[in-house]
């Protein structure tokens, strides 16, 4: 019987381990600076041409490598970072020098030129296809550049899975970006083919770097300590917050992460003023103990475990919620709406958590001036706390959630009007300035034609700068820039009509937030929209109350 199991060779190892580590230019980038970082460079450039596939050059003012290190750097498991299981579970590091090494080497041609500053050579050391072709000396400024030609050449399988040259570049500026925020005194240089595009000067802290990235926005500045736990955060107000989490940055210990947790309990913090799925702008940084987090739970590090994740992010919610502006204030608030110390509930239940008995306040005391019925047979009978809307059809009691609803009619008036061609545009009276991160470039880019037919009329000032000059006329009450970006967002969600999910956004931001006023006339109009749409404004109620039994379903069942 032939021999079915066989050992891997040393290069198919190193292709595989890539394919975790290294899956686009964008992966690459973020391992060389981190090693930059962890080099002590106070300076690094990142030079891409290509989106990256052509080369990706990263040159730092760090400590460089000797001889012996240089060539010891592009081993497996060769590192200067942890020499025991221990030094493992207290890593401070943003990775292991050499850590990443092999596996680009192995799916790319590179080479390596450093120098130590004490030392009058360098180092040069270059691999092809995972084999050392040479280890020489070379004349090199101190420090380390690491050049990576050809990426994917030789596995042309997952070279033909990237994306096109803008967008590549796109997500590699992203890294970049969350580099400089998660280390404000470093300076970083980033240039593709050949231009410089993005340049961050060293900064005294956080809160100075943001307003490098942000721009004009204003900004506040939180700064709180509790358990062990310090907390550094930036953010921009309530009324630029957006849908999903992309603009919302997250630092624990210096390293930028994705944590969907910690962002919830961020969002948490603002009670009912945010809508659900919406998230502030600005950046959220950490700073615990090495032994509470785990950064090794990713082969990208981009996710990390804490020991105790639902002490943290009851934690942050708290030391938030405390600094925000008029916001409720003290424990005794938040341990109403969190309960007792444990996971915090979904923020995605929103102002409806408390919905039984908030309902039930508003039915006690119904007001006469809400008594008109639609032609369907629906009564309105009041509003409870600007969120929702108390209704009599049926035999029963039903409870909508007013910005659901509103945004629901939008909708509707956006999908008729864009059917029959008669999608209009109005002028903003002072044209609004806005600036676009580098995705969201991308989506301009590749959608123009889709925008300006919604309404839109932009032009361009600068690099990520733009001029907005009108937006669709149906949508024209909501503020101009955040329609904008919130139609950007919509269009980088794959797999989805683009030009259903834009007029769902303009819908969206287009509607009366809860929790501000509405009148009775405009309330009316909306139960006598939302009523004929049987087939639609089911999404919009949470909760039925049968006069008969008295008894609550909720809209989950």
């Amino acid at each position: 019987m032939s021999q079915t199991v066989r050992f891997l060779d040393d290069t198919l190892i190193d292709q595989i381990a890539a394919g975790e580590v290294i899956e686009r230019p964008a992966n690459l980038v973020k391992e060389l600076v981190e090693n930059a970082i962890d080099a002590g460079a106070t300076a690094i450039t990142v030079a891409v041409e290509d989106g990256g596939r052509g080369q990706v050059r990263v040159t730092d003012d760090g400590v460089g490598m000797s001889r012996e290190d240089a060539a010891l750097c592009i081993e497996r498991h060769a590192t200067s970072k942890i020499a025991s299981f221990d030094d493992l579970v207290h890593v401070s590091t943003l990775g292991f020098r050499g850590e990443a090494l092999p596996s680009i080497g192995s799916v790319s041609k590179m080479t390596i030129r450093t120098r130590p500053r004490e030392d009058l050579e360098g180092t040069r050391v270059v691999v092809e296809g995972g084999e050392v072709l040479e280890v020489s000396s070379v004349g090199c400024p101190p420090g380390t550049t690491v050049e990576v030609d050809d990426l994917f050449y030789n596995v042309p399988a997952r070279r033909k899975f990237l994306r096109a040259r803008q967008t590549e570049t796109s997500r590699i500026f992203e890294v970049c970006q969350r580099v400089a925020l998660s280390h404000p005194e470093l300076r970083l240089v980033v240039s593709s083919d050949g231009r410089t595009a993005r340049q961050y000067l060293p900064a005294r802290d956080l809160a100075e770097r943001a307003y490098q990235i942000f721009g004009d926005v204003p900004l506040q500045e939180i700064h709180a300590e509790r358990d062990g736990v310090t907390l550094d955060a930036v953010l921009a107000p309530i009324e630029l917050a957006r849908a999903g989490a992309r603009h919302l940055f997250l630092l624990v210990n210096g390293r930028p992460i994705v944590d969907r947790g910690l962002a919830r309990a961020i969002a948490f913090a603002y009670g009912d003023r945010l809508s659900p799925g919406h998230y502030p702008r600005g950046v959220v940084s950490l700073c615990l103990s090495p032994e509470d987090v785990d950064v090794n739970a990713h082969p990208q590090k981009t996710e990390v475990r804490f020991k105790r994740a639902a002490h943290l992010v009851d934690l942050v919610t708290r030391m938030i919620a405390a600094r925000l502006p008029a916001a409720p204030r003290g424990d005794a608030y938040w341990e109403a709406r969190i309960g007792a110390p444990g996971p915090l509930r979904d923020s995605a239940a929103g102002p409806l958590a408390d919905l039984p008995s908030e309902a039930a306040a508003g039915i006690a005391e119904p007001s006469s001036r809400y008594e008109t019925r639609s032609a369907n047979g629906l009564r309105l009978v009041a509003q409870v706390r600007e969120c929702l809307l108390i209704c009599e059809a049926e035999e029963q009691l039903l409870i909508f959630d007013r910005e659901r609803a509103d945004a629901l009619i939008r909708y509707d008036a956006l999908c008729d009007a864009a059917e029959h061609g008669e999608l209009t545009r109005q002028n903003l009276l002072f044209p609004d300035r806005l600036e676009l991160a580098p995705s969201a470039q991308t989506e301009l880019e590749q959608h123009k034609a889709l925008l300006s037919s919604l309404g839109f009329d932009w032009s361009k000032l600068g690099e990520g700068s733009y001029v907005l000059r009108a937006v669709p006329a149906l949508a024209a009450d909501a503020r101009a820039t955040a329609l904008f970006e919130d139609v950007l967002s919509s269009l980088e969600r794959r797999g989805t009509d683009r030009r259903d999910a834009a007029l769902r956004a303009l819908a969206k931001r287009a509607a009366t937030p809860n929790g501000e006023p509405l009148d009775h006339d405009a309330a009316q109009r909306i139960v006598a929209h939302i009523w004929p749409r049987r087939d639609a404004h089911r999404s919009c109620i949470v909760a039925r109350v049968p006069l008969s039994s008295g008894h609550t379903e909720t809209a989950d069942g």
